[in-house]
């Protein structure tokens, strides 16, 4: 019976001692030997990708690849890029998945944005924004429909923003296609202006603090097809501190951020049914939330709330919450 006994608490003993060489963090790296075992990366090499940050920190704090020495794919390494991850979104309604990505290189800064959008048909556009410090300078981008109706065919088409060569005051070129014919124009440019998924990125490495407000213009060229104005004039403020929750494979983190607060002006509309879903002079407010910290590397973009209008045959307006996916 004592043999049993002194057998049982050896066994007891060496499950406990097996438990904390688990939950060790033999490289010293953030990561312990379970959690590096779940992302493939190596609990003996603090830097797996070997591109000068520790993989701990790449996983929880950049939200950059520990197995990919550039997570982007910009020609920087990350410990050396300013923004160097790349972000997917899920809308918490099914219906959109972004990835965001912004890149540096021989062309300058850009944001490249792969969408796409369910319903029924895929809607697939996947953008090139040029920026002049996250003002848009010109834009590329193909869009295509894979219809749901296997009698129908597919559509693909390229379209652009580019400004006019010696236009004084700017004036840019729009090309868009889409199912229903191309539309063109050229129209006066109300720079610095952006586009309506990107405005937030105005806010990357900026050191924020509650209280500071920034004013730009946001362009959506739907409006212009709708024979609109396609400008919203914007103010975005950051108005406090909240925690937001990410799910991972390594579980559930808590981020402290900063919520921005930004009120989208608009004339007022024409159409009937935007008057009725808007009001005459519609304010929309959206709410993003940015990683709060001191390493401008580090202010990630984890959550945000904003308008849309679906690109259907008919016009359709409501909100689409976006959170990041790990």
């Amino acid at each position: 019976m004592r043999y049993v006994l002194t057998a049982l608490l050896m066994s007891v003993l060496l499950l406990g001692l097996g438990s904390r060489a688990l939950a060790q963090d033999s490289d010293n790296d953030g990561l312990t030997v379970d959690q590096e075992r779940i992302l493939g990366t190596d609990p003996n090499n603090p830097d797996t990708d070997s591109d000068g940050l520790w993989d701990g920190d790449e996983y929880f704090v950049y939200f950059t690849n520990p197995l990919k020495a550039d997570t982007d794919e910009d020609g920087l390494a990350d410990s050396q890029d300013p923004y160097p991850r790349r972000l997917v979104y899920q809308d918490l309604n099914g219906i959109t998945t972004t990835e965001d990505s912004i890149l540096q290189g021989d062309g300058g800064l850009r944001l490249h944005q792969l969408v796409q959008i369910k319903v029924g048909n895929v809607i697939t556009i996947d953008w090139t924004n040029f920026l002049d410090s996250f003002a848009l300078r010109e834009t590329r981008f193909t869009i295509s429909f894979d219809f749901l109706d296997p009698a129908r065919p597919d559509y693909q088409g390229d379209g652009y923003y580019r400004p006019v060569p010696g236009s004084q005051p700017l004036m840019m070129e729009i090309r868009l296609p889409s199912y229903e014919g191309i539309f063109e124009a050229v129209i006066p440019w109300s720079g610095p202006a952006m586009t309506i998924s990107d405005w937030v990125y105005h806010l990357y490495s900026k050191p924020l603090r509650i209280g500071q407000v920034w004013e730009f213009n946001v362009f959506y060229h739907e409006l212009m097809r709708w024979g609109e104005d396609p400008f919203f004039r914007v103010r975005a403020e950051v108005v406090r501190q909240t925690t937001v929750p990410v799910d991972t494979p390594l579980g559930r983190r808590e981020y402290m951020a900063y919520e921005v607060r930004a009120v989208f002006k608009h004339v007022t509309f024409k159409d009937e049914f935007f008057k009725g879903w808007l009001g005459e002079n519609p304010e929309l407010v959206l709410q993003a939330s940015i990683v709060a910290s001191d390493d401008p590397r580090a202010q990630v973009l984890l959550r945000y709330t904003t308008p849309f209008f679906r690109i259907t045959p008919t016009k359709s307006v409501g909100f689409s919450d976006f959170l990041v996916q790990r």
